[in-house]
Order: C-alpha cells, then structure tokens, then sequence
C-alpha cells in the first residue's frame, strides 16, 4: 500500500520560517554575550520566546545547527553586499582602490547594523586569516571571500599600486588588520562612527599593502622602501 505524501501546509511553513529567524536572532544574541560553549538552550528559548519543543523540531541539530544557520545567513548577506557594492564603485571608476574601500565600507556598515554578529565572529572565529568554519558552507563562504581578496591584491600587483609580493598572503594580512580593527572597535564599545572606522582601515591599507608614490598621492606617507620591496 502506497504512503500518503503529506501535504504542503504553506501557513506552517510560514511559522516554522518565523520560528527559525527569532530563534537565529535571540542565538545570536546569546552566543555574542556568553560564547557559544556556554549558552544554553534554554537562554535561547528564553530570549527568542519559542518553546526549547519548537527550537528542537526546526533545529534538529541543536545549538550546532543554528550557529550554522547564523553564519551562513550572515555570510552569505555580508559577502553578497560587500560584492555588490565593491563592483558598483569599480564600475563607476574603475579604480581597484576606491573598489576595495567601498567594500569595506559595506562591511564595517554591516557590523554596525549587526554588532551581535560582528561580537559573534569575533569570539567565536579565532582567526579570519586562517579556515576554522565549523561546516563545508562556511568554510566555502569564507574561501570566497579570501579568493575575491587573493584576485584584488593579484590585479593590484599587475597595475603597479601594490607592492609585489604573494598576494594570498598579502589578503590573509588584510584580513587579520581588519579583524584587529574591528575587536578594538567592539572593545571601545563601538563608540566611534563606522565611517571612522572605515577611514582608518583605508589609511592601513594604503600604508600596508601600496607602492609609496599611490598611498602619497592619496594624502598617506609611507615609508621609502628598498629596491627589494618594491
């Protein structure tokens, strides 16, 4: 005898969706504020306001599970608006710098938007110079994100604006500056504008990564190198 195929109930899918984003938001809060070790269920339930029976049902995986589905929500928005915005200013004026402060500009304004999650990744992703997702969609989000690094500072190179050196090891150092930049934001309690914040990772970017001629000619000095640093 053939099973019944049960039926599509659209207005409990639209629960469960309603569910999974407070239970995202109320996760993320938590793990910001106690470490994803230490939170609990029951903190969870109790900051979203769904029962631990529902978190289980839509979350089979537990507290793994919705870390997950923090971070790949999160990741996949973040890495999507930072493109877009990167490529709309290098269309715009086709210059590899103004392309790349863009982008971190996005990035530094989703933070604002998103301090539980900027607080989240930064305890919980001990290094973003180095892979330590927690899944295959994480890890391939973030050699994404490293990849897109890896062809900026490569095309840099061959346009004379950056320094010559190994350009994967050059994005894995821009990486590592900026999540230096972001903790101390945090550990300032975020009381300085994004825009501060993005001027000053654009100064560290043009005194780390660029020939001393372009960071001069953006109003940064840097330091003579020798002939080997060039």
């Amino acid at each position: 005898m053939r099973k019944r195929r049960r039926r599509q109930d659209p207005h409990r899918d639209a629960r469960a969706e309603m569910y999974r984003g407070f239970v995202r938001d109320a996760a993320e809060k938590v793990f910001a504020e106690h470490g994803f070790a230490r939170a609990s269920m029951a903190q969870i339930a109790r900051e979203s306001r769904v029962s631990i029976g529902t978190i289980y049902r839509i979350f089979p995986g537990r507290k793994a599970a919705i870390y997950r589905a923090i971070q790949e929500e999160r990741g996949t928005a973040i890495l999507g608006r930072t493109r877009a915005i990167g490529e709309a200013a290098w269309r715009q004026s086709e210059d590899l710098l103004d392309a790349m402060m863009a982008g971190v500009r996005a990035l530094v304004e989703f933070y604002a938007a998103h301090p539980d999650y900027l607080r989240l990744t930064l305890r919980e992703e001990n290094s973003w110079a180095v892979s330590v997702r927690a899944s295959t969609e994480q890890s391939a989000m973030w050699r994404e994100g490293i990849e897109t690094t890896v062809a900026g500072m490569r095309f840099g190179i061959s346009q004379n604006l950056l320094v010559d050196d190994d350009p994967e090891a050059m994005a894995r150092t821009w990486l590592a500056i900026q999540q230096a930049h972001l903790a101390y934001w945090v550990e300032q309690d975020m009381r300085e504008t994004p825009a501060e914040i993005a001027a000053r990772l654009e100064r560290q970017l043009l005194r780390a990564f660029c020939r001393p001629e372009v960071a001069a000619a953006r109003g940064v000095r840097v330091p003579s190198r020798g002939p080997d640093e060039q």
